[in-house]
């Protein structure tokens, strides 16, 4: 009661107006705080004179009701996100762009008097780098400097990225020779996600002469606490010019410039002085007529609102139609920048309009596809939706379609369309506030206009984003009542959460709402029913392909754009036509997907699939124009490109600085490491395992997934529950513990795991120790060699292995080992009908060839075989064997004529049981014979029935004929035959594997 009466009392006397100017009491702050965001600033303000309480408000309308203030001790609602120390300084704990904004402090002294003052705060982020720089001449560190040399005219352009406030800039142009400068305006462009503005200048030059240069430094013409020096570039040119034969730009001193000059100036300041005066008239109008301006903005919201700066009051002119022309208008003008998607990180944001595709969902139960949504039926029926959908399936692109066909539409249709970024809002944020901070600065429209707006007009309003709700207590307590979410000045205003809640304030016409999010526990949601859930599926193979016809009909446009330009794709440089057809390239991208099989794995996440859909289409043309074969077929570069993707989308979405690559190795480590302790099995993630930020993060990320159990029927409301978290993709698990279990008992683990287990699963694993080269390799391939004589898997991990020293290194190691192994199961050649598999074959003998590694027996088993020898690099070998095929004439030929062309060729080449031609056409003879003149090949074939050896016969290069062995041959072949024993008299191992094809020798 007394802190109220006192209270009561100090706004009596604010109103009656006891401003006392005598005597030494007096109270006075800076004009302007600045202070970087997320930093805390204390705002002090001395005081003379002996005073008590102490007051601080927002705005300079010292009839508000202060936020905090500092009587017997602090109070006020604003304690907490603010603090004042014992002497009345304001304290900002840590600033944000809401906190920016004027701050007035109110005194009240012993004698009944009291004083005020105001101060400005203005939140600043420093841009990156941190200066002006010319990011296509020189390097974007600061401060820096480079030469350039020129052959033309041309344009430089200077820039400053993500700064705050809004910064200009200019030029210092000194030394100048032969060269002509002009200077262009300034463009400013908003970032809404960071709150932040990058500022662009652009200078153009002409060359007036053979020779010449200047020196040219961008300047930062204000600065918070960056550097203002910028770049600075040495410019100069030799082509050789005739002296131009318009007359020279003026120089400063003639005195035509001069009086131009005046002129100008005189223009100016009468056209200043003029808006000056313009300026006090309305500030008066505006003065008098305050009172009446708050008591009609109490009765419209209820409350009593915060005033307004005069430079946001709305144009008396304007009726509340011509309000809400000028609200969508600038919405649209909003969205215009924001209707693009980056399906890679590292790339430029590419329009929505030019890739969205629709793709099939389910509404509740009922199978149908994403234009549905978008019938006007389904919008009028459904007034609020609930749009689910894992990582990468599309949501956000979605509602930035939704979006961008609104802002298409222009002015046929009333309804106003707000789309709201969860991640940037929590439950109390108010959605005229929030459309506020979508405006250009200085608009006419206000929070209290544009909540006027939303109550007579229909409002469709997006929420994207629920798992990313940032508020500041769990989603479970939002949803618990209706009170923690309302507080007693958002009563009569609409809140974000009461869009969640459905409570909206009856006063409000119409309020549509969707909402997108990923898997949700429908049994404890903020978001509340009733609502219709919607649950997006990905693309069919129809629509796949649509959205590759897309992709490279925007990829093959002719481009106005300059090179060096980040938007120009490889090389596509200005507006020339490459001379690729969108046609032609599709097509190459589906062959690229089909060739590659090991993109298999991933097309059923359309996130990965998108991003490699996106890098095959930007890298497939080379500068020139000319489509090439692009090779993605390494397991451990796939996964780590994919990681990486999602990991740099991720920094983006929280656009934090600081050391977020630590944090994401840290996670990546602790995961790589559970995983290795659970010997790889799937199984549930939880708190015991990781602490809530590291699981947040990951689910964040997309390397963990949630899992979910639905119940219900087929209604629209069918309830589902969190099952558990489980890793996003099974390649991720694997890929992190061949990358992190490097301590001694989780390096133990691994290698029971791989000497008791030789699934799928356990060759992968290899392959990605393989890949990120883990110090276990060595040991691990040794129990896959002694162990499992799993030949072709070995190939596999060689192939992983990224440098080629380290393959070479990693062959000769094992070379008595697989010599060991090739004499108790020959080295079959299998699997060969995969494109994965053939390049690691490839890579293998092409390595052994290159380190003159000898190998006594190479078998083939499979018809394949026989194109890829064309193409590959034969170390030395013994005897190549065919083993079991039908080979017919056309076969039989190809063989000879590509082995007798490699630079090793083996000493025998046999066919074991095999169907070969027993005469030759004459054409096949010719062929033959051209290409064995120099040859000398020893060709034979045995046949078998299992045990011994039926015949065996050699062939004959100059007759073309088949001819009996001699016993002592035969009896060299049958020791090698299967069903015999090897020569130290021990049987043959044959061994299968469990979940692949075994790899069983033919001995």
């Amino acid at each position: 009661m007394a802190l109220l009466a006192e209270l009561t009392l100090l706004l009596i006397v604010i109103s009656a107006g006891r401003l006392d100017a005598s005597g030494s009491d007096a109270v006075y702050c800076d004009p302007t705080y600045r202070v970087e965001m997320k930093n805390p600033v204390t705002i002090r303000c001395p005081i003379s004179g002996e005073h008590g309480y102490i007051y601080w408000l927002r705005g300079t309308d010292t009839s508000a009701v202060p936020f905090i203030w500092l009587e017997d001790d602090v109070g006020g609602q604003g304690y907490g996100e603010y603090n004042m120390t014992d002497d009345g300084a304001l304290v900002i704990n840590s600033a944000s762009v809401r906190h920016e904004g004027v701050y007035t402090t109110v005194v009240y002294f012993v004698d009944g008097s009291y004083k005020f003052t105001s101060t400005k705060v203005q939140v600043t982020i420093a841009p990156d780098p941190p200066c002006p720089t010319l990011k296509t001449l020189c390097q974007t560190t600061c401060p820096s400097s480079c030469s350039a040399e020129v052959y033309g005219d041309g344009e430089i352009i200077c820039s400053i990225d993500g700064s705050r406030p809004k910064t200009d800039i200019g030029w210092n142009i000194t030394d100048k020779s032969g060269i002509s400068f002009t200077v262009n305006e300034a463009e400013f462009s908003y970032n809404a996600d960071s709150d932040t503005w990058d500022t662009t200048l652009e200078l153009d030059y002409t060359l007036d002469a053979s020779a010449g240069g200047a020196t040219i430094q961008c300047l930062a013409l204000e600065s918070v606490n960056w550097d203002t020096t910028g770049t600075t570039v040495g410019l100069h040119y030799d082509i050789g010019l005739d002296e131009p034969t318009v007359s020279p730009t003026p120089k400063e001193g003639d005195g035509g410039f001069t009086v131009i000059i005046i002129i100008v100036i005189l223009i100016v300041v009468t056209a200043a002085v003029i808006c000056v005066l313009f300026c006090v008239v309305c500030r008066r109008q505006l003065n008098s007529s305050g009172e009446q301006e708050k008591t009609i903005g109490d009765e419209e919201t209820g409350t009593g609102e915060e005033r307004v700066p005069l430079t946001e009051q709305p144009q008396r002119s304007q009726s509340t139609e011509d309000q809400r022309r000028l609200l969508m208008s600038l919405l649209r003008e909003f969205y215009r920048k924001e209707c693009s998607i980056k399906p890679l990180p590292w790339d430029e944001p590419l329009p929505v309009s030019s890739f969205y595709t629709p793709c099939d969902c389910k509404i509740g139960q009922r199978q149908a596809t994403t234009n549905e949504l978008l019938s006007p039926t389904f919008q009028i029926d459904h007034d609020r939706v609930l749009i689910i959908a894992d990582l990468g399936y599309g949501k956000t692109t979605f509602t930035k379609h939704v979006v961008d066909r609104w802002r298409a539409e222009g002015d046929e249709h009333n309804t106003i369309l707000i789309n709201v970024l969860l991640k940037n809002v929590d439950e109390h944020t108010r959605l005229s506030e929030y459309v506020l901070n979508m405006l250009p600065p200085g608009t006419a429209l206000t929070s209290g206009v544009i909540e006027k707006i939303f109550k007579r007009n229909v409002c469709n309003v997006l929420l994207d984003g629920l798992d990313e709700l940032s508020i500041s207590r769990s989603l479970s307590d939002v949803a618990k009542s209706d009170d923690t979410i309302e507080c007693k000045t958002d009563k009569f205003k609409l809140t974000v959460g009461h869009l969640l809640t459905g409570n909206v304030p009856h006063s409000y016409e119409e309020v549509n709402v969707w909402v997108t999010s990923r898997e949700v526990d429908d049994t404890n949601s903020s978001f509340h029913f009733p609502y219709v859930k919607i649950t997006l599926s990905g693309f069919s193979n129809t629509q796949l392909n649509e959205y590759i016809t897309n992709v490279c009909d925007h990829y093959t446009e002719p481009r106005q754009s300059k090179a060096g330009d980040p938007a120009v794709v490889d090389g596509m440089e200005g507006d020339e036509d490459t001379g690729v057809k969108a046609e032609e390239l599709a097509e190459r991208v589906k062959e690229t997907l089909e060739y590659n099989d090991i993109l298999e794995e991933f097309a059923g996440t359309p996130l990965l699939l998108i991003m490699i859909i996106h890098i095959i289409a930007c890298k497939i043309v080379d500068p020139k124009g000319r489509m090439k074969i692009l090779e993605l077929n390494k397991l451990t570069t796939m996964v780590q490109m994919v990681i990486t993707c999602l990991e740099s989308h991720y920094k983006q979405k929280i656009n934090v600085r600081g050391n977020v690559s630590e944090q994401l190795k840290s996670l990546e480590e602790k995961l790589g490491r559970l995983a290795m302790r659970r010997q790889l099995k799937d199984v549930f993630i939880g708190t015991g395992d990781l602490s809530e930020g590291d699981i947040d993060m990951a689910l964040s990320v997309g390397l963990l997934r949630l899992t979910k159990e639905v119940t219900g029927d087929s209604s629209n409301l069918a309830a589902s529950s969190f099952s558990g978290i489980r890793f996003y993709h099974q390649y991720f698990q694997e890929y992190l513990a061949a990358k992190y279990a490097r301590f001694n008992d989780e390096e133990l683990a691994l290698r029971k795991i791989v000497k008791s287990s030789d699934d799928d699963q356990t060759i992968r694993l290899l392959q990605f120790m393989a890949g990120t080269y883990h110090p276990q390799l060595r040991g691990v391939l040794q129990i896959l060699l002694t162990t499992h004589n799993m030949f072709n898997s070995f190939i596999d991990c060689i192939f992983e292995i990224e440098v080629v020293a380290k393959q070479e290194e990693t062959i000769k190691y094992f070379k008595k080992v697989i010599d060991r192994t090739i004499l108790l199961g020959f080295p079959n050649v299998r699997f060969l009908d995969k494109k994965y598999h053939r390049d690691a074959v490839s890579t293998y003998f092409a390595l052994c060839k290159q380190t003159d590694i000898k190998t006594p027996i190479v078998i083939f088993s499979e018809e394949a075989a026989i194109d890829l020898l064309e193409h590959l690099a034969l170390p030395i070998i013994d005897d190549l064997r065919f083993y079991k095929l039908d080979i017919g004439e056309g076969n039989f030929v190809k063989i000879i004529e590509y082995i007798s062309r490699k630079d090793n060729i083996p000493t025998n080449i046999e066919f074991i049981s095999c169907l070969v031609p027993e005469k030759l056409s004459d054409g096949a003879k010719k062929r033959i014979q051209s290409d064995c003149k120099q040859t000398k090949l020893r060709i034979t074939k045995e046949n078998s029935d299992g045990t011994l050896v039926a015949a065996a016969e050699t062939f004959n290069l100059k007759t073309f004929k088949w001819r009996g062995m001699t016993g002592q041959a035969v009896d060299g072949v049958r020791q090698l035959l299967p069903g015999n024993s090897n020569k130290d008299g021990s049987s043959p191992t044959t061994q299968t594997t469990k979940g692949r094809s075994p790899e069983v020798q033919p001995t």
